[in-house]
């Protein structure tokens, strides 16, 4: 029953990478993009980590895999933050059909 949920939780990851590589060529411009790639290797990540937590034989291991998935969990949507602030600053400009929400 544990390698069959492992499994689940690895297709579930190959398709959030598959839907961020899928939105890395689709959406229109460089936020649209990063927005896309971060959610897509974010919960990739996560299931792929939760995949091997299932199957992991020990404890030691099992803490590690935690301290990652946390590290990778703060570090990936903040990057894609500061990216999307360094084109900001920069000029990248998002296409005409992009809606901005105003604040």
């Amino acid at each position: 029953m544990i390698k069959f949920i492992a499994t689940i939780c690895f297709i579930g990851s190959f398709l959030a990478f598959s839907l961020g590589t899928l939105g890395l060529f689709r959406f229109p411009d460089p936020y649209t993009r990063i927005h896309g790639v971060g959610i897509g290797d974010t919960l990739g990540v996560g299931f792929m980590g939760i995949g091997l937590l299932l199957l992991s034989p020990s404890w030691i291991l099992r803490f590690k895999l935690i301290f990652i998935l946390i590290l990778f969990w703060i570090i990936n949507p903040t990057m894609s933050h500061l990216i999307a602030k360094a084109g900001v600053m920069y000029g990248a400009r998002p296409t005409k059909t992009t809606r901005m929400r105003k604040e």
